[in-house]
């Protein structure tokens, strides 16, 4: 009985420190990063980037890289423009995120959720800015974890150099104006590696 006990203490042991310990990637197929823009004052259209790599190690230092060519709007002739006059991928094909997550979500118990407020360093076009994100971590069943956003985290053009690109799209489109700033929603799923 005494070793059986031994072996059972042992094993839980092991697996919650083998979770704490994992390297977690970032499923790209099941996660989603999307932002609302608004033109004309009322127009309001939900787009979405649908290239995202991510990562975090046994410390909790996590990174996303967002490709900013992967810009999806639905119309093939605004993405195209995007991706030339705003995000100026050329030049800067990606955004970048990368937090430090807090040891209650390294160690968090497989059917757990934790509620959180985590600050991030934000990188688009070489400028870097602290951003507040929201966050409802849950970890599943099948040892995978999943983070999204609980409130729109706000981005404004005007923090990371994007006004005038704002302003090309805005004159070649024929439009009165173009929102500057976005709420940005995301859902990252990772699994253990």
């Amino acid at each position: 009985m005494k070793v059986l006990l031994s072996s059972i203490i042992f094993i839980c042991i092991f697996l919650l420190s083998s979770s704490a310990r994992a390297h977690w990637m970032l499923v790209k197929d099941e996660s989603s990063l999307s932002f609302v823009s608004t033109k004309n004052e009322h127009i309001s259209e939900i787009q979405q980037f649908t290239s995202l790599k991510g990562e975090f190690n046994p410390e909790g230092e996590l990174q996303i890289e967002i490709d900013l060519a992967s810009i999806d709007s639905g119309i093939k002739i605004r993405d195209t423009r995007m991706r030339e006059k705003l995000f100026l991928v050329d030049k800067f094909p990606s955004a970048n995120l990368t937090a430090q997550l807090p040891e209650s979500v390294l160690r968090l118990a497989k059917g757990n959720s934790i509620l959180l407020t985590l600050p991030a360093e934000l990188n688009i076009m070489g400028i870097s800015k602290t951003i507040s994100t929201t966050i409802q971590v849950t970890r599943k069943a099948d040892n995978g974890i999943v983070a999204t956003s609980t409130r729109p985290i706000l981005i404004s053009a005007t923090d990371f150099g994007l006004t005038s690109g704002i302003e090309i799209l805005q004159k070649l489109a024929g439009l009165s104006g173009i929102g500057l700033t976005v709420p940005v929603n995301f859902n990252l799923v990772f699994v253990a590696h």
